[in-house]
């Protein structure tokens, strides 16, 4: 879906656009932002990326002044030179004086910008205004040109096995998208929070480890250009930090295998020298995750509300070290192994070192990275599939709830 600004003070212009814009195919009324001066148009390019603009040319500068002749082409100044203006895709002028089109003329140079002229009689501006639409809806389709800059989708969520995705996608309402010549499959929804709405995306890595994930995670990157990626599901708890059920966010997170293995020369033992280099969670995730887990409503709710097998007490969330690795653990020495690498390790899994490498190195602008997995057994001999679901369905939970919360763009 495109994302449109209407920028114009006069109401029934306002509404004779709005009505052009929404006999197009696919454009919906949530499509359109509408704003009715100068400041607000600003504020709303600062805060959003929109495929297309469409501009008065005389319009008023704030919201207790009335219309000014050019006043529009402070917007468009704003888009050119200000750096904290989010460039929109297209840029679409529209006047119905002669004064205003005399000024603007020189001003849309850019082959992305067309000034036309308005009138409610004369209706040639409407076909064009409708091509423009119908041209940005086939272009915005990943995978979406990179410009270093802006972000396409609000959040990309990694699943490492069909179970933890089925889980995630039956908490909201997604569809099914393809893109051009990718075999995997991808979903989409909008998540709507109290303060805005965000577009999320989904996929399910081909298999299991750290290599598959890497590479899906980079997909999703290149793809969807999301300004967070996550990874949600089950992992392995440990005993004593951690308790069936239990809500691990990884901060921070590390390949347990990562080293070197030598033979010491008087001994001859042959010894594994670890190398932990360790991914650390944005502090803004760290203190948003914080925030949902002070829910006690929220985490009582989900344990009580969930109808398969679940484990006798509430889902706890820790936010400590997790642990990734090429090989599933079911064995307590192997486990006791792992924990000896960080005091405060409270999960092992096998995917989230590789999905949060995937977003320290994409190309700019980089996405910002969280785990959040639930534990569903503890990678010893006792390792059962029993809270599989449970954990599948809270770590997802969470993850949602998190998003509607903390990483929603307030709207306009």
């Amino acid at each position: 879906m495109i994302k449109i600004l209407l920028v114009d003070d006069d109401s029934e212009k306002h509404r004779v656009i709005t009505k052009v814009v929404l006999e197009v195919p696919g454009i919906e009324d949530d499509s359109i932002d509408h704003v009715y001066d100068v400041v607000a148009a600003k504020k709303a390019i600062r805060s959003n990326r929109y495929d297309l603009v469409i501009l008065d040319i005389n319009l008023a500068r704030n919201s207790n002044s009335g219309p000014e002749v050019g006043a529009g082409l402070d917007v468009l100044h704003f888009i050119k030179n200000n750096n904290h203006a989010k460039r929109p895709g297209c840029l679409f002028g529209l006047t119905a004086f002669d004064d205003g089109a005399e000024i603007a003329a020189s001003e849309f140079s850019s082959p992305l910008w067309k000034l036309m002229r308005f009138s409610y009689t004369e209706l040639s501006w409407c076909q064009p205004l409708k091509e423009a639409l119908i041209y940005l809806q086939e272009l915005n389709k990943p995978p979406f040109t990179n410009d270093g800059k802006n972000y396409h989708y609000d959040l990309a969520i990694f699943t490492a096995i069909q179970e933890e995705l089925d889980s995630l996608l039956s908490l909201s309402s997604w569809t099914k998208i393809t893109v051009p010549y990718d075999h995997a499959d991808y979903y989409e929804t909008i998540l709507q929070g109290p303060d805005g709405s965000l577009k999320a995306v989904a996929t399910v890595a081909p298999r299991m480890g750290m290599p598959s994930a890497a590479v899906s995670s980079s997909k999703l990157i290149h793809n969807f250009r999301p300004k967070y990626l996550a990874i949600v599901g089950i992992c392995a708890g440990v005993r004593g930090k951690s308790e069936l059920g239990d809500i691990l966010i990884a901060d921070p997170c590390f390949d347990w295998g990562s080293g070197k293995w030598q033979r010491e020369t008087e001994s001859g033992v042959l010894r594994f020298r670890p190398a932990t280099y360790q991914w650390r969670l944005d502090e803004s995730l760290r203190a948003a995750a914080k925030s949902v887990a002070s829910d006690e409503k929220f985490l009582r709710d989900l344990h009580y509300n969930y109808e398969g097998k679940k484990p006798t007490q509430r889902p706890e969330v820790h936010i400590e070290a997790m642990a990734s690795g090429a090989s599933v653990l079911q064995a307590t020495s192997l486990m006791e192994d792992v924990r000896d690498l960080h005091k405060n390790l409270v999960g092992v899994e096998m995917e989230s070192y590789a999905v949060f490498t995937a977003a320290q190195h994409a190309a700019e602008p980089r996405p910002l990275c969280i785990s959040v997995k639930s534990v569903c057994d503890f990678g010893d001999e006792t390792k059962s599939d029993d809270v599989h679901h449970y954990a599948a369905h809270t770590s997802s939970a969470f993850l949602i709830q998190l998003a509607k919360l903390a990483l929603v763009e307030p709207t306009i």
